[in-house]
């Protein structure tokens, strides 16, 4: 027959042992990298490794990219995009998904973070926390991205979400300072935050290039708009060059008068750009190679002969 000390102490091993399980599953599988463009880098306990495609991050995981960026899905369905040359803490993730309830809690260091609302936001929104080295978010089941810079400053911008049925909806976030608080509730709408006792800015609504415009397609316009900017600057230098090279080939190996009255005459090695400068009326013999480098000069009268050489 069990005593009631035993089914005391019973109790408190099955207790310990529930909460040892909890504590395992909010490190363990809390979520994983469902896509990356490059490899990020993971700093755990101490230990440091380079992320692949179904990498499993955990509690208390420091995320950190360079050149590419990384896609966190987690088991709330929550999901997170962390940005070229960001940094991302996951400070605490806690979920029963038997009830849909827990904990989320996200601190952005540096750079540009996604962020987009699971179960956990839309049935325990109260438990979660996105910060900023500058601000806290309090996040209403919505979409949004921060950009922090390296003073901590930081920009918040609303974006329109998605349903399970594929329509789309407005949800909201608070943005907290010491300085005060402001709401986003309209789509595209922006604060920004200097430091953690200024008050955010008034919400204002950036204008979008159309209605309804995905964040990732406007991405990528302008990554286009970009490449086809710098193949227009390169077709302009490269334009330039050829310019350039036609009008020192026009004045290259002859004698061309200066407004001051003095001649010049250029050419070119291999190294340099060669210019031999005399007065009107010298009588100077030059001699270059086939190739209009000059090879020597010789002065036949009294008056004096400059050279320049310039290196290029």
């Amino acid at each position: 027959m069990t005593s009631p000390i035993q089914m005391v102490l019973h109790k408190v091993a099955l207790a310990v042992i529930i909460i040892n399980i909890l504590s395992a599953s909010s490190y363990a599988e809390i979520g994983n990298v469902t896509s990356q463009t490059k490899a990020a880098r993971i700093t755990r306990k101490g230990d440091k490794f380079l992320t692949e495609v179904n990498t499993l991050v955990e509690m208390r995981d420091l995320i950190e990219t360079l050149k590419g960026r990384a896609n966190i899905k987690f088991v709330d369905d929550t999901k997170v995009s962390v940005t070229e040359y960001s940094k991302l803490l996951i400070d605490e993730f806690v979920y029963n998904p038997e009830k849909k309830t827990g904990k989320l809690s996200l601190k952005a260091a540096l750079g540009t973070i996604r962020y987009s609302s699971g179960k956990i936001a839309k049935n325990s929104r109260q438990n979660v926390k996105i910060k900023s080295p500058t601000a806290s978010v309090s996040v209403r089941g919505t979409d949004f991205t921060m950009n922090v810079q390296e003073d901590g400053a930081s920009s918040f911008l609303l974006l329109p979400s998605t349903d399970e049925a594929g329509k789309s909806y407005v949800g909201s976030i608070d943005v907290s300072t010491l300085g005060g608080t402001v709401t986003l509730n309209k789509a595209y709408e922006a604060t920004t935050v200097t430091s953690a006792i200024a008050a955010p800015t008034p919400p204002q609504v950036i204008k979008q290039d159309g209605p309804g415009v995905d964040i990732k397609d406007k991405e990528g316009d302008d990554l286009e708009r970009d490449k086809k900017q710098d193949n227009d600057d390169k077709d302009n230098r490269d334009l330039d060059e050829i310019k350039i090279k036609r009008k020192q080939k026009q004045v290259m190996n002859q004698f061309l008068k200066m407004d001051d009255g003095r001649f010049v005459f250029f050419s070119k090695d291999k190294d340099n750009m060669i210019s031999l400068i005399v007065e009107d009326g010298s009588n100077v013999t030059v001699n270059y190679d086939n190739k209009g480098s000059i090879i020597n000069a010789k002065m036949n009268s009294g008056n004096n002969v400059q050279f320049n050489i310039k290196q290029q």
